[in-house]
């Protein structure tokens, strides 16, 4: 549109019949603002072909203005327009609807003259009046222009998309039989069991037993797996989503058509249930195996159609996430591979390995070849187990250069063809590859139970110089019988054996050794041989540091030792007793020093509470002052458990009874050591010293420590006050198992 004849057009004046209107048009207030019931009114004129149109306002009207606001040029010829606003004096682009207004406008707050607005109705070719009429008007000139602007983009699309050859004349069938996996046998509930049920897949009633509703089993006529549903209970169910793929030649490429299939059964007819299988992608390629995605969708909020491009929330990053690789493996439709193995999809090996299992995801097969192009070469030699570790197991092969498969494998051609009839997988060409190297033959039985396994010859690095594969097969078969173990956690023990063999120095070229014949049992006494030597080891270092430790134990032993019928208390022999305690019961009796240094200072003694019916199996461990006063008591983890309450009377018990046997010293001892007590309590409450770990994390210690507190009685009187008398120039603080 040429501007400078649109400005040259006549002008368009309000009629006296608009100035009449606007002037008895009273404004009313709303919202501050001034509103008439004529916002706007309209002058409309053909002019050469362009129509005209101007638009005035009511509050220009009423004092008189003539001057339009806008002034609009549509060519209906050339399907555009443009507007000249008056006021700011430039060109506008924008729609009606689009332009500054002082209030919300339409056909109902406009006027127009009724021959005017007939003439560009006739001119618009539009059934609105007025400002609506013009609206319309050019919201249909967008949206042809932005169809166009669509068509321009999709026509390359719909041209790839119109290639796409229709479905086979039994693909639902197909879909039905072979791509949705879950099968049914209904029927109908009778007191002694129902005879005979309906199959899904047999479609015809077949013999059952012993059914019961959502039960597993096998079809006696078709051999499918198949879960009972009573009629009665089934109710509306469907299967689970499926995909289904569906190869073709499309023009000179192949496209990949991806479905979701579901089963839809309804109470009224199990028999014949509702399939649903929806195509959600297609993926094209050409020779080059350079992919191009398509998506069924609404584009651009106006039409459903084939997308090109990663559908939202999906393709590769999607599935990772939200989905399992296997949730997108599905059934891939035969009937149409042989053609494409000798055209379009001859140097892939999809069709072959499509053919020998029974389900996979074709895109991630070929994104996957692009990757690692010997996928290719495993496939067609028939390595299908091998091919699906590469694809779904992100497997790696490494493989020798040369054309032969067999040498690039690392095995030999008679090996290569029992890999091939075995259709063996990675384990067992491990197998075979050590089989090579040492020139031997490992029967396909030993070979077979270590695949079936996961066994290959690196988990048995520890042992197989030692003995052949066989006799290692032969011996883990045998520890299973006895221990019910499995071969991956027998092989774990038998590896952690040999281990602390080694480390006691035994002599590991004893079959007798390192083929124990109680491999559990065996394992389990080298634990605990290792467990004691670790022990005395530590044992000795601690009696370096605090030497006197054995001699006190040994000396306490006819003073503090009492029992009745319940419970007794028992001094340890030595410092392997006391670190014995502590790794039982796990508290750190095993992992610090500051016991022993209160043994060594007799500032406290370690002694263990049992149950007299179990003498020699730990309890729980007490830390008590030379007069009798228990500090700590602990069992299992650091914890009191409810069952100590039931042992407090036979503290107290053991308290008075130790009283007796208790010298001067002794009595000094336990005065000192409650001053101790006092002080240091004193000091963590002072630093504010709290909990760290445990169950009782985050609690004050020494609010812990004094509730733990049993005090014997003649120890009482002196912790009732703290002295300022310390035998030692500072008070430490107080270490125990809880800040260790």
């Amino acid at each position: 549109m040429e501007k400078k004849r649109l400005r040259g057009l006549s002008q368009l004046t309000p009629t006296s019949d608009m100035m009449q209107i606007a002037e008895k048009d009273i404004p009313e207030k709303e919202n501050t603002r001034d509103t008439y019931r004529c916002e706007v009114y309209i002058r409309s004129q053909v002019m050469d072909g362009i129509l005209k149109a101007a638009f005035f306002l009511a509050r220009d009207l009423r004092i008189g203005g003539t001057r339009p606001v806008y002034e609009l040029f549509i060519d209906r010829n050339a399907g555009k327009f443009l507007t000249w606003d008056v006021i700011h004096a430039k060109w506008r682009t924008s729609m009606l609807m689009n332009l500054e207004w002082p209030n919300y406008i339409t056909s109902v707050n406009t006027y127009i003259d009724s021959d005017e607005n007939r003439e560009m109705k006739q001119y618009l070719e539009v059934e609105s009046d007025g400002y609506d009429g013009i609206s319309v008007y050019q919201e249909r000139l967008r949206e042809n222009a932005l169809n166009q602007k669509h068509k321009r983009r999709t026509e390359s699309w719909d041209k790839v998309m119109a290639q796409v050859p229709p479905e086979p004349k039994d693909w639902s069938r197909w879909v039905d039989k072979h791509g949705i996996h879950q099968n049914y046998i209904f029927y109908d509930y009778v007191r002694n069991g129902a005879k005979t049920g309906y199959c899904s897949y047999c479609q015809k009633e077949v013999p059952i037993k012993k059914t019961k509703h959502n039960a597993k089993s096998v079809c006696k006529c078709c051999g499918h797996k198949i879960q009972f549903k009573s009629r009665g209970r089934a109710g509306h169910f469907s299967t689970d989503e499926e995909w289904v793929y569906l190869v073709q030649k499309c023009g000179n490429d192949f496209v990949i058509r991806e479905y979701s299939a579901i089963r839809i059964y309804s109470e009224e007819s199990y028999e014949t249930p509702e399939l649903s299988c929806k195509e959600e992608r297609r993926f094209v390629y050409n020779d080059t195996l350079e992919e191009t995605p398509y998506y069924y969708g609404k584009y651009r909020h106006s039409e459903f159609r084939w997308i090109k491009g990663e559908k939202p929330n999906a393709g590769f990053g999607y599935f990772q996430y939200y989905r399992s690789r296997d949730d997108m493996l599905g059934s891939v439709y035969k009937r149409t591979l042989p053609a494409l193995a000798s055209g379009a999809l001859s140097k892939t090996g999809l069709p072959q390995l499509a053919k020998d299992v029974d389900r996979i995801n074709p895109r991630e097969y070929l994104e996957t070849l692009l990757q690692k192009p010997y996928l290719e070469q495993i496939t067609k030699a028939g390595l299908s187990r091998i091919a699906w570790s590469i694809l779904n197991d992100r497997r790696t092969l490494s493989l020798s250069k040369g054309k032969d498969l067999a040498k690039s494998l690392g095995i030999d051609g008679s090996r290569m063809k029992r890999l091939r009839e075995c259709n063996g997988g990675f384990i067992y060409l491990e197998w075979l590859r050590l089989e090579k190297r040492r020139g031997i033959n490992i029967a396909h039985t030993v070979i077979e139970y270590f695949e079936q396994n996961e066994i290959g010859p690196g988990d048995l690095s520890f042992i197989i110089e030692k003995m052949t594969p066989i006799r290692i097969c032969n011996y883990l078969q045998r520890q299973y019988r006895e221990t019910g173990r499995t071969p991956k956690e027998l092989i774990s023990t038998w590896e952690d054996y040999t281990s602390m063999a080694e480390r006691l120095k035994m002599d590991l070229e004893q079959e007798q050794i390192f083929k124990p014949k109680e491999l559990i049992k065996s394992h389990d006494e080298l634990v605990g041989v290792l467990r004691e030597k670790e022990n005395a080891l530590k044992a000795a270092e601690i009696s370096k540091k605090f030497p006197d430790v054995d001699k006190i134990c040994q000396q306490n032993k006819e003073k503090y030792e009492y029992g009745d019928k319940d419970y007794t208390v028992i001094v340890p022999d030595r410092i392997e007793d006391i670190l014995r305690e502590g790794y039982i019961l796990g508290h750190c009796l095993d992992r610090s020093d500051i016991y022993f240094d209160r043994i060594q200072t007799k500032e406290s003694y370690i002694l263990f509470l049992r149950k007299a019916s179990e003498p020699d199996k730990p309890y729980y461990t007490l830390e008590v002052e030379p007069g009798g006063t228990t500090r700590q008591k602990r069992t299992v983890g650091d914890k009191q458990n409810a069952d100590y309450e039931e042992a407090k009377r036979f503290i107290r018990k053991w308290q008075k009874a130790i009283r007796r046997r208790l010298t001067k010293e002794d009595w000094e001892l336990a005065e000192r050591s409650a001053l101790l007590r006092v002080k240091e309590l004193a000091e963590l409450r002072k630093d504010d010293v709290r909990i760290r770990h445990g169950h009782l994390a985050g609690k004050p210690l020494a609010d812990v420590l004094e509730a733990d507190l049993m005090e014997a009685e003649l120890c009482a009187r002196s912790d009732a006050s703290v002295v300022e008398y310390v035998q030692e120039n500072t008070v430490r603080p107080m270490p125990n198992h809880y800040t260790a």
